[in-house]
């Protein structure tokens, strides 16, 4: 009787950590939208980790990264307006830093790399899309690609310009941000 529950308490700690997208330092998937509690950190960590699987045969680890600052997708008119350079430079580093973390020689812009990533992003309504690529170099094909979303919790909103994007939808919460995000 007594072996049942260690093995009860195993199968219930699986099931409690599935409940939560972020338990194994996973990006929001599109079943998750929902989830106001993703660490943003570990999200683009968890991109870092999908771009390096897809390119990992024709950009091996030792290889030369070039991060550039993700920019934003804003069109008004015709007109590029970029409204959160903050945010874009702080993924940017997140990327940069995992790619160091799992064995990659990242290098300045502008340096010579094998490899490139950029990445877009657009805040859309309370979440953020994300797109990133990685391309080679030498050729210009594509070897990695990852797109995800994540709510635009105050973390995120740290970086971010308080009017962008016109009417701020992600402002509705303010002052509620301390006792809801916690």
């Amino acid at each position: 009787m007594k072996k049942t529950y260690p093995i009860a308490a195993v199968f219930a700690a699986l099931l409690l950590g599935g409940c939560n997208p972020t338990t194994l330092g996973l990006a929001a998937s599109p079943l998750f939208h929902e989830s106001d509690h993703v660490n943003f950190l570990n999200a683009n960590y968890a991109a870092a980790d999908q771009l390096t699987m897809q390119a990992q045969q024709r950009l091996p680890k030792g290889s030369t990264l070039a991060v550039a600052t993700l920019e934003e997708i804003v069109d008004r008119s015709g007109q590029k307006i970029i409204t959160n350079p903050n945010l874009g430079a702080v993924m940017a580093d997140h990327l940069e830093q995992r790619f160091i973390q799992l064995g990659y020689n990242v290098v300045k812009v502008g340096t010579t790399a094998r490899g490139a990533v950029t990445g877009l992003y657009q805040p859309v309504g309370k979440r953020l899309s994300v797109r990133l690529r990685v391309t080679d170099t030498k050729t210009g094909t594509q070897l990695a690609v990852y797109d995800y979303w994540l709510p635009i919790t105050s973390e995120i909103r740290r970086h971010m310009n308080p009017n962008s994007g016109g009417f701020p939808l992600y402002r509705m919460r303010e002052g509620f941000d301390e006792m809801i995000d916690r």
